[in-house]
């Protein structure tokens, strides 16, 4: 199971009761919040929303995943995923957002412009 990650529009958020889970028998995933990307959409991504030590930073996810699809910024997130065959369906860890140099030119009030955590890219 190694780290990946996709960036992209995003064309679902999904926010449901602790314990429910997302997917299919073969390929569930344990999370309270999905997101589907516009061009990966058989894939989706997420991640728990429980009363432990990563409730702040995930609640901090969340936020940026609505401000993303509110606004139709371009989403980043880091997962991971089994690495057995017909997995489509990942456990994300890491999120941040890009939004367009139009938008930052603009500035654009009350916007969250900062990354929850590092971008892998400028992380190293």
């Amino acid at each position: 199971m190694g780290i990946e990650n996709v960036t992209g529009k995003l064309t679902l958020l999904r926010v449901h009761d602790r314990g429910t889970k997302y997917g299919p028998p073969s390929d569930r995933i344990d999370v309270e919040a999905v997101v589907q990307f516009a061009h990966r959409p058989t894939e989706a991504f997420g991640f728990q929303l429980r009363a432990d030590a990563n409730l702040p930073a995930r609640q901090g996810m969340l936020g940026l995943l609505r401000d993303g699809f509110n606004h139709g910024w371009t989403v980043g997130i880091d997962y991971r995923r089994e690495s057995a065959a017909g997995k489509r369906n990942g456990v994300a860890f890491r999120v941040w957002l890009k939004k367009p140099a139009a938008a930052l030119q603009a500035g654009i009030a009350g916007d969250r412009s900062a990354t929850l955590l590092s971008d892998p890219e400028e992380a190293g």
